[in-house]
């Protein structure tokens, strides 16, 4: 049990432990808190994305029959949904292949065929698909062609040279919401430090829809995904460290740890896997092969790691395109990153912002200024404060 979780939060983790050998052990552990009541605990279970990995657990048989059947009917959601997925990435996969671009898939979709196996164990909110840089904007133009349009603020811009990842989203039903990467973290340092080459040499395929899909090899898939946890969101998701521990669960002695740790070092991820794998291994009972838990404490903490992580976070977020921008090659790359973030295109403005057909286009980037120069500094300060709190290498 920790404080930092809620006590259905505790109950459920303790169910999903992958050390959980005793009869006698699972048993105890099924009984709820006089506090808590079932409906509380598979609430928490959709909310976390856990419910149909709690409805494959091995006390689901021991739960109430009105209960297992509320799991049962959200395990049927989630395949419907994710099948909707599923369709969805097969008919751009093909897309794809037939206009030659070469793709990884990652993170939900990546993550249950290669170690879940079963739609209806995890859920998916979308689908992510890495493409090599020079087929980005192509791959893009493939989108907008067949009904999608960018979404969600990302500095303003879908170029490769100025961020590394798009959201698209079909508004037309059925719909559907695709995030294109040409990177694996969004961070204007670490799509020029770390070579993703590296990703698209350690891959592996494995069986979708009747064909083959090309994902993370284990060691690139925890990688990825500590660092995404880390570096990305700067947040506790139980559904993550989940999947992390399942990951360490399935491949760790498969794994070659050697390789693990030296890239993770030498990508200055070391504390992101370090703090993401001790988390699982706490929280969800995975084992760790000999000496590998006293390797990750001697990984290096960098700067640029703990600056990363800080500007993750909700309060100081608005001020990483600063950075990222101070990261792009050449003077002229630097302002033209800083120019596009605050004053994005026309077409940009016009879909997110109600007002622009109104006020047109002059009063409409003097607000978007002046928001900027009122959250700027004030996040700004919440870096400096989270990195004096936290100490900085």
């Amino acid at each position: 049990m920790t404080a930092e979780f809620s006590p259905p939060e505790n109950w459920l983790i303790e169910q999903l432990r992958f050390d959980r050998t005793s009869r006698a052990a699972r048993a105890a552990s099924l009984a709820l808190p006089s506090s808590l009541d079932w409906n509380q605990v598979i609430a928490t279970a959709q909310w976390h994305g856990l419910a149909g990995l709690l409805l494959a657990s091995d006390t689901a048989g021991a739960m109430p029959a009105e209960a297992r059947a509320q799991l049962e009917e959200i395990a049927f959601e989630t395949r419907t949904c994710n099948a909707a997925h599923r369709l969805g990435l097969e008919e751009w996969l093909n897309r794809f292949d037939a206009a030659g671009i070469p793709t990884i898939i990652l993170k939900g979709i990546a993550v249950t065929a290669l170690v879940y196996g079963r739609s209806s164990l995890r859920w998916m909110q979308d689908v992510d698909v890495l493409v090599r840089r020079e087929d980005f904007v192509r791959a893009g133009e493939l989108l907008r062609a067949a009904g999608f349009s960018p979404c969600r603020e990302l500095g303003g811009a879908t170029e490769p040279t100025l961020r590394t990842q798009t959201h698209w989203i079909n508004p037309t039903p059925p719909g559907g919401a695709l995030d294109l990467h040409w990177h694996l973290i969004d961070s204007g340092y670490y799509a020029h430090h770390v070579p993703i080459e590296w990703f698209w040499d350690h891959t592996v395929s494995v069986p979708f829809l009747g064909r083959e899909m090309r994902v993370l090899a284990p060691e690139a898939q925890l990688l990825h995904l500590t660092a995404h946890l880390e570096l990305h969101h700067a947040s506790v998701s139980l559904l993550a460290l989940y999947d992390i521990a399942a990951l360490i669960h399935k491949f760790s002695s498969a794994m070659d740890w050697e390789l693990l740790l030296n890239t993770a070092a030498r990508f200055e991820w070391g504390q992101s896997l370090r703090r993401t794998v001790q988390r699982a291994e706490t929280l969800f009972g995975v084992s760790l092969p000999n000496g590998v838990s006293a390797r990750l404490e001697k990984l290096p903490a960098t700067w640029h790691e703990r600056l990363a992580r800080v500007l993750a976070t909700p309060a100081a977020h608005p001020a990483v395109f600063l950075f990222d921008g101070w990261e792009q090659p050449g003077v002229r790359g630097k302002v033209r990153y800083w120019w596009r973030s605050l004053f994005p295109s026309a077409e940009f403005m016009q879909e997110r912002d109600a007002g622009w057909r109104q006020g047109g286009p002059v009063p409409r980037y003097l607000l978007r200024l002046a928001r900027g120069m009122y959250r700027i500094p004030r996040a700004l300060w919440a870096g400096v404060s989270q990195l004096l709190r936290s100490g900085v290498p």
